[in-house]
Parts: structure tokens; sequence; C-alpha cells
């Protein structure tokens, strides 16, 4: 427990005013970017697999297609996995410029040599080899981007103010939307709404574990559960590795709202009932407070018959 609380003063130590916070992604981005300059995380190759199968569940992906990856990140890991198989147009959107060239032709090339260990067929192989070896050319992100027929665009008002009424066809993002401000959600899902298709789809894999629990793997991954939002916020939280301890059901209950039809699928738990669990959350069952990794699928209603591309 020692490390867990250690980190979150470091965390909060790094929060305190805009120059803290620069120097925090400046240290990150040098770090990481040696440790993204070595090739792909373990799970990221398995995670982006699965995340690509869950849109072609539900007919959610093809070629054609205009979508948008929100949190793209340093190297655009998720949208570049689809694009290798899918000609989609993207818009790629962060609330940062935290871009890394080197990482991203490192994941590139990883990718390349690994085509084999993904669930994508011989056809789509060839096409991602052949768009991977294009990509070992270019020599910055605006030549990846004109390759690629990818949007960046800096900021959650400049992203989706620059997309008009029902242009999306789906929306989608990985391990991003638990480090959205809780107050800004219901906005966000208004949004998707609005600038997705009739029978769009927003679709996210989300972590709803704590993040301080990187830092102290001897701490329950939803250690968080025992706080109540004031000490919370007061030991705990900060904005650079800001966790918004939004649980599974809350989330569908927010697109809901929205007018999305949503599915939520659980893939990963753990134990809850050894931690004393504060009122914030005690209304939530045990099933819904030990999820720490969940797919939420959310597609917005259409005119035409709603079994056309079914969630189940």
């Amino acid at each position: 427990m020692l490390r867990y609380v250690l980190a979150a003063q470091a965390l909060k130590a790094f929060s305190l005013n805009s120059a803290t916070k620069r120097l925090y992604r400046t240290l990150g981005n040098r770090l990481g970017g040696r440790a993204r300059g070595k090739g792909l995380p373990a799970h990221y190759l398995s995670r982006a697999d699965r995340n690509l199968a869950q849109l072609e569940r539900v007919g959610a992906i093809r070629d054609g297609l205009r979508i948008m990856e929100i949190g793209t990140g340093w190297v655009h890991w998720e949208a570049l996995f689809v694009r290798c198989f899918y000609e989609v147009d993207v818009v790629l959107m962060d609330v940062w410029d935290n871009r890394q060239f080197g990482g991203f032709k490192a994941y590139a090339a990883e990718l390349c040599r690994r085509l084999d260990e993904t669930l994508r067929s011989a056809d789509q192989k060839l096409r991602a080899r052949e768009l991977l070896r294009s990509i070992a050319q270019c020599t910055c992100f605006d030549e990846v981007y004109d390759l690629l027929g990818f949007r960046y665009i800096l900021g959650v008002e400049n992203a989706y103010g620059a997309i008009g009424d029902g242009e999306l066809d789906a929306i989608f993002s990985s391990d991003v939307l638990e480090h959205v401000p809780a107050t800004t959600i219901p906005q966000m899902s208004k949004e998707h709404i609005r600038i997705l298709k009739p029978g769009g789809v927003s679709f996210h894999q989300v972590v709803p574990s704590d993040h301080l629990c990187i830092y102290d793997h001897q701490v329950n991954s939803k250690n968080y559960l025992r706080y109540s939002d004031a000490a919370w916020n007061l030991f705990f939280a900060n904005d650079v590795q800001y966790v918004n301890r939004i649980q599974m059901s809350e989330w569908a209950r927010l697109f809901e709202e929205a007018g999305f039809e949503v599915e939520c699928r659980p893939t990963a738990s753990v134990d809850v009932s050894s931690l004393k669990i504060a009122d914030r959350f005690s209304r939530l069952p045990p099933s819904d407070l030990g999820v720490t990794v969940f797919h939420l699928m959310a597609r917005k209603p259409t005119q035409v018959s709603q079994s056309t591309h079914p969630l189940e």
C-alpha cells in the first residue's frame, strides 16, 4: 500500500499547475519514447485483434466507411491496425499532441512481421503487408496521413466541431474512456449520437480499474472502491493520470440516456469481496464492481429493421 500512496502523491504533485503538467508530459514522452522504440507491448496485438473482431461481429466495419478513433495517442496503434485490413477514412482525435513517429514506425514494422499471429484472413494479411511496406518508406506523419487517409485533429471541441451530423459510420477507442472527465461524458455521448449515421456504432474497450495499482501490484485492482468521492479527490485523484471511477453499468446508462442501444460485455474481473465498498458504489452488485475490462457497444437507432446488424 505504501507504493500506492506514494505514487498518488507524486502524480498529485505533477498535477499542481500547467508547468508541472508539461514537465510530466515531457518526461513521459522521453521515457515512453525509448520503450516504444523497442516494439509493441505484449498485449497490444491481441487487444487490437479482439477489438476489430467486435466491430466485425456487429457489421460496423467494411471498406469505404468513415470512422473516428478517440485518444489516438503516441502511435495511432488501433487506427493503424484497423486501416491495415480495411480501406477506411479515419479521423484521429486527441487532447494533446504526444505523437512519436519513431514509435509509430517501430509498431508498424513489428505488425508486418507478426501478421500471421492475427485472426485476419489471408487476403487481409496480403493487403496489410503491402500497406505496411509503403508505410516503411514514409518519413513523417503527414506522409503517413496522406497514404492512409488519416486526419489528425487536436482538441475535443475541434474534433467534434469538424464533424457534421450523421457523417461517421463508427467511433472507437481502447483504454481511453476511463480517463475522460466524468462531467463531460453526458455531452460526449450526445456528440457521438449526433455525428454517427443511423445504425452507426460507438465501440470502446474500457478499463475501469484502479490505475494506481500499476505502481503497487499488492493492491486490489479495484482498490479505489474503498473511497468516497471526497476522500478520493483529496488523497488520490490527479489530473495527469486521471481515472473517472465510472463502473460498467453506469457507462451503459450514460450511453442509453443519450439515445443509444447498448451492450456491455466484461472481459476481465477481480474479486472485490475483501474490500469495504464506499457508499458511492454500494448500490452496484459485486459482479459489476469487480469488472476491470469490458467492451461497450453502443448503436445509434435506425428506422431500418433493428435486426439488420444485431448486437447479439
